[in-house]
């Protein structure tokens, strides 16, 4: 049966987009990965492992066009509660747009590729 085994994000400049999906997703950047970003070594051409191999995993690919702008496949990602909307913000999430009924709010990594934050907070209504 088919199954999911990556999910791939091109991106103009791999190295630091990962270090945002990386922190976003709580998943780590491939130790070999990581050194080469940190040596400077990462060929263009280079994607990037965020997890691991053996689990469902994302790449952060290189791409020398990325339309159409947004893209046409986007990650949801659900917030554990308010608190996750201030570090979106931190790691250089832009706003765009939110769901009339405050379930999700659609948001853009720092090269434009947009997502959805779910807003699912127990007992509480979503914040402004």
């Amino acid at each position: 049966m088919p199954h999911l085994d990556a999910i791939t994000i091109h991106s103009r400049r791999p190295s630091e987009l990962a270090r945002f999906w990386s922190e976003l997703l709580d998943l780590p950047i491939d130790p070999s990965d990581a050194r080469a970003i940190d040596q400077g070594t990462l060929g263009e051409t280079e994607a990037v492992l965020l997890g691991r191999r053996d689990a469902v995993h994302v790449w952060v690919s290189p791409a020398d066009e990325l339309a159409p702008p947004g893209g046409r496949i986007h990650l949801d990602v659900v917030l554990d509660g308010p608190a996750d909307l201030e570090r979106l913000a931190e790691l250089g999430a832009e706003p765009r747009w939110n769901d009339d009924l405050g379930r999700w709010r659609v948001y853009a990594d720092p090269e434009g590729n947009v997502f959805c934050a779910i807003t699912r907070w127990d007992g509480a209504s979503p914040p402004s």
